[in-house]
């Protein structure tokens, strides 16, 4: 009997801590040369599986795909827009046009001569390490790029970055190692090694780049103490103009959404209220990043919010189960940091309201009860039945109601998602 490794000829699996399942990548095998840097990327945010569990190494990057990773690898993605765009063809229904307009502001990205930036292009290998270059340091010994075979292909206005960039070995070229392919498109195989190197090398950015957790201790054993948190600013959330209450407090340590703030999930499961059974979980997910109105970065896209039925409504004359009552009692982030969380689906008449549904009228504002969470609880009780019908398909996205602050506690986890372990299954056959 050969004994050999299932997953090494099958899948990339990935265990992401505190998660009770494996993430299997069906298109990349567990030797393939970026597996780590794929398995890192995942992880932290940095680029997503697509089709369910397909990461497609070999597929390309849009422009505006690429500045949206750096950011996040730098830590700056929190950082607020100050400035409009420049670019022409950005537009309010751009995709990722937030990262774009930041990437200019802090000049980690530039358009073309026309002042576009053409965000939907497929980002090349020349752009790449123009950006990298810009963001870091600028005390590197310059190294001779004139070993590499085509060297000479890369355009002047580049040739500068690509001298920085390998003095730094912030650069990747597979599988030939002396050859740049500098007019190439990136591939997400090869964005995810130079995500990865860079996160490796913070040291390296530049000063200017670096955010304010920097300073906090590198050492796991040394806790946050919330108690002395300092306060840094209030800002505004508004994913439904129809919630009670709109309220962020910013810490150096931590951030709280108050509670009667709507936050937005689509659900990963079927559930039909009338086949429910006290104490069954149901899994719901953010489908983007959320950030507050002045641009302070509160969880990523992926972050999964966990409901359970905590009572079942009966017909009073055929004593059926009829509706159930589900609460959501804790979210977990893709790093896998799980957390406490008090919440309901949003409800009008004991309906669950979905995204993009007729608006509800506006609930009494929670302003007046920051000081009593027990009277604003009665006052609002009206948007949580006792016993709601809670007949949902899988991907339908509704909205969260929280009924308790919201902690998001800034660890080290949360700052800089750490290594986590990946499991190779080895089976005799």
């Amino acid at each position: 009997m050969k004994k050999i490794q299932r997953l090494l000829i099958a899948t990339l699996a990935l265990l992401l801590m505190n998660s009770s399942h494996a993430l299997e990548i069906i298109d990349v095998r567990a030797d393939h040369w970026a597996g780590q840097s794929i398995i890192h990327a995942i992880q932290n945010g940095y680029i997503y599986v697509i089709d369910g569990n397909k990461f497609k190494p070999e597929g390309t990057m849009t422009r505006s795909e690429f500045v949206s990773a750096l950011l996040k690898v730098i830590r700056r993605q929190n950082e607020p827009v100050v400035q409009a765009t420049s670019f022409k063809d950005i537009t309010e229904i751009t995709p990722n046009k937030k990262s774009i307009t930041l990437s200019e502001q802090i000049r980690m990205a530039f358009g073309y001569p026309d002042k576009t930036f053409k965000p939907e292009n497929a980002i090349n290998h020349n752009e790449t390490m123009s950006m990298i270059a810009n963001i870091t340091k600028n005390n590197y010994a310059a190294s001779d790029i004139t070993s590499f075979k085509d060297w000479q292909n890369i355009p002047l206005w580049a040739k500068r970055a690509y001298i920085k960039n390998v003095a730094n070995d912030l650069y990747v070229n597979y599988p030939d190692s002396l050859t740049f392919n500098p007019s190439n498109n990136l591939t997400r195989a090869e964005a995810a090694v130079l995500f990865d190197k860079v996160a490796q090398n913070l040291d390296k950015v530049q000063e200017k780049y670096k955010d304010i957790y920097d300073s906090l201790p590198d050492d796991d054993s040394v806790g946050l103490d919330f108690d002395k948190a300092e306060f840094i600013a209030e800002n505004t959330l508004n994913l439904a103009p129809f919630a009670t209450n709109n309220k962020v407090q910013v810490y150096d340590i931590k951030k709280i959404i108050e509670g009667g703030n709507i936050l937005i999930g689509t659900s990963m499961d079927i559930t039909k209220s009338r086949k429910d059974l006290v104490g069954r979980e149901y899994v719901f997910t953010a489908p983007e990043d959320v950030y507050t109105k002045e641009g302070t970065f509160l969880y990523p896209k992926g972050t999964e919010f966990y409901a359970r039925a905590e009572k079942i409504g009966y017909s009073a004359w055929r004593s059926k189960p009829e509706k159930s009552l589900v609460v959501f009692h804790k979210y977990s982030l893709p790093s896998g940091e799980t957390y406490d969380m008090a919440a309901v689906p949003f409800t009008k008449d004991g309906k669950v309201i979905y995204v993009n549904s007729l608006t509800p009228k506006k609930v009494k504002s929670l302003n007046n009860y920051k000081s009593s969470q027990k009277q604003y609880l009665i006052d609002v009780a009206h948007q949580m039945a006792p016993n709601l019908d809670y007949d949902l398909p899988e991907g339908k996205t509704i909205y969260i109601l929280l009924t308790a602050d919201m902690v998001i506690p800034l660890s080290d986890d949360y700052l800089m998602l750490r290594e986590k372990k990946t499991i190779l299954e080895e089976e005799d056959i």
